[in-house]
């Protein structure tokens, strides 16, 4: 496979003196700016791991995704907040990635659609009164920055990998944020006014349950795809389904029925035809099921509890928030406010917690309206087609369930829009592609 960028990283013995003059340079650095420089020479390790070990590097990345950072770190850098910063700094870890091993071009439609936005914005939006030019290209780069991962011609071994520490991530997430509690540095539980407490690791509880969705439906597809990854997969798939029941969060619990209901209708099926051996996660699934849902049976009920919103539908006031967001955008359907308005549209009417509507599909209709709404989607719908031509038979219906599961999920949260899943997502894609096109490729010479 020839990369699209190629490039070779020696390590000349002349580079030794350079690296002698740059630590002189932060020794003294050190003593004017004791705290920017340790940063910066932080930095600077990370940016030569990452050039001399991608592959490791990528590892690291993606384990990040565990911690939402920017509710740990409170820190800014001049015109940019912790998260910013901390999405330009993956980008910049991955660069070396993208030059040894090329980008797929193909896979290109979601940045182009962003793109299609950002002109929308600046030639036909209606702007919001706080909209500003660099909150636009922020929201752009944010927006666009997961899909380039997407793209990366990773190595069959590395994909797995990644595959791996996907199922991994709210574990880590958990262990992370106990560690932290020891510490005194983050709050491993978060007790809400409602009473219910629910486990949020190093993320929030939300975040928490976007790993977990992604550990427990990225699971069931790999067990059918590669069974003899079962043992590590049925233990990541039962941690993953207890984590997600402590965070209290239905959101994906709901968009993930109809894949867990075909799962099981398929797992009956086999055991009826003879495999006997599948009575085993059979009957631990529905025990754990059974135990998690008895034993945070009260917490779901407190955060059930009915608002008075005239409707007599509770969804934690996300039906407030999107007749809000819906009545901002209604002067200007079709082009929408400006990418990126969404996120100053609030005026204070609604809950602080609302910065973004938690419907993806509202978010995208106020910062672009229909034509930016349906552009972004409808590219969604290309992607996810051409990933699936190219996957085993026996996994296009788990497959095609999983991406039913986003649409769902995207209705309440911001899917798109938040690191703990979007990143997940798009590097699962990516994997599952790779292996697909590999493992066919190497039954056709068979």
């Amino acid at each position: 496979m020839t990369p699209v960028f190629p490039i070779q990283l020696k390590k000349p013995m002349y580079y030794a003196a350079f690296y002698v003059l740059l630590a002189v340079i932060m020794g003294v650095a050190a003593v004017y700016q004791p705290i920017i420089s340790m940063l910066g020479l932080a930095v600077l390790f990370m940016c030569i791991y990452a050039i001399y070990q991608p592959e490791k590097m990528s590892y690291l990345v993606l384990l990040s995704t565990a911690i939402s950072i920017n509710y740990i770190v409170e820190a800014n850098f001049p015109g940019l907040e912790i998260l910013s910063l901390y999405k330009l700094g993956i980008l910049i870890l991955l660069v070396p990635s993208m030059l040894q091993n090329g980008l797929r071009m193909k896979f290109i439609y979601p940045i182009v659609a962003i793109a299609g936005m950002l002109f929308i914005t600046l030639f036909f939006s209606e702007w919001h009164p706080r909209l500003t030019l660099s909150i636009t290209l922020k929201a752009f780069i944010g927006l666009a920055l997961p899909f380039f991962f997407l793209m990366i011609k990773w190595k069959k071994e590395t994909a797995e990998k990644h595959i791996r520490i996907i199922c991994l991530l709210p574990v880590v997430s958990v262990v992370t944020g106990a560690v932290l509690q020891l510490v005194h540095l983050y709050s491993f539980l978060n007790v809400e006014f409602t009473g219910a407490i629910r486990v949020q690791g190093a993320n929030i509880a939300p975040h928490l349950a976007m790993l977990a969705f992604l550990g427990i439906t990225v699971a069931l597809i790999e067990t059918k795809r590669n069974p003899l990854n079962a043992k590590f997969l049925y233990c990541t798939l039962a941690a993953n389904f207890a984590i997600l029941i402590a965070t209290g969060t239905r959101g994906p619990i709901l968009a993930m029925l109809a894949m867990a209901g075909y799962y099981f209708f398929d797992m009956v099926k086999q055991y009826i035809k003879g495999k006997l051996i599948l009575l085993i996660p059979l009957v631990c699934s529905l025990a754990l099921i059974g135990g998690a849902v008895y034993l945070q049976w009260d917490n779901m009920t407190k955060r059930s509890f009915e608002r008075q919103t005239g409707t007599g539908i509770d969804l934690s006031g996300r039906t407030e928030a999107w007749n809000y967001f819906l009545k901002g955008v209604k002067d200007s359907p079709m082009t929408g406010r400006g990418l990126g308005a969404v996120t100053v549209a609030n005026d204070g009417s609604l809950y602080v917690g609302f910065v973004v509507p938690h419907n993806e599909y509202i978010r995208f209709y106020y910062d672009s309206g229909y034509i930016g709404c349906i552009l972004l989607f409808l590219s969604l719908l290309v992607l996810f087609r051409m990933i699936y031509r190219v996957i085993p038979q026996r996994i296009k219906i788990y497959y095609a369930a999983f991406i039913l599961a986003f649409f769902l999920y995207s209705m309440s949260d911001n899917t798109l829009s938040t690191i703990q899943f979007i990143i997940p997502f798009c590097w699962y894609l990516n994997g599952l592609y790779i292996l697909s096109t590999t493992n066919s490729k190497k039954e056709e010479l068979i």
